[in-house]
């Protein structure tokens, strides 16, 4: 019971149970953990939406469809967690317009093109990212 209490310990039992990449690295000093992940595969799509929620769903649908079927090789392509979203200010304000991207396992030596010409393939390099955790819904105070 006691493991359960420690945020690392959750992380590498939460991957061990989805199968998911675990971080190299894990700095837990703030609200948020600071997670290093390792060069990459990942697929991609720019999706210009009203906000954030419409952005997402559109964005996942399109890589969730990438994942079974919608490629050249016409097969299932394995994919893992974390999926991310970049989105940027100007003047204090959101940008309509985002990029959604998901990880391939490391497994997968060379992934196919997708047949969707919205979608890209990339890379990531070694990559720190900002993981807030919420429990069922996020308290007013933990709104930013």
């Amino acid at each position: 019971q006691l493991a359960a209490q420690d945020p690392v310990q959750q992380m590498i039992e939460l991957c061990d149970a989805d199968d998911c990449i675990r971080p190299v690295g894990i700095i837990e000093d703030k609200n948020y953990e600071e997670m290093e992940y390792k060069f990459r595969q990942r697929v991609e799509t720019e999706v210009h939406a009203v906000n954030f929620k419409n952005a997402m769903e559109i964005g996942l649908e399109k890589l969730f469809n990438y994942s079974q079927l919608m490629n050249t090789a016409g097969t299932i392509v394995p994919i893992s967690a974390p999926w991310g979203v970049l989105g940027s200010l100007e003047n204090g304000a959101i940008q309509e317009t985002f990029v959604i991207f998901l990880l391939l396992v490391p497994e997968l030596s060379e992934a196919p093109e997708p047949t969707d010409e919205e979608l890209q393939l990339g890379s990531t390099s070694d990559t720190w990212l900002y993981v807030r955790a919420f429990d069922e819904e996020a308290d007013e105070d933990e709104i930013e």
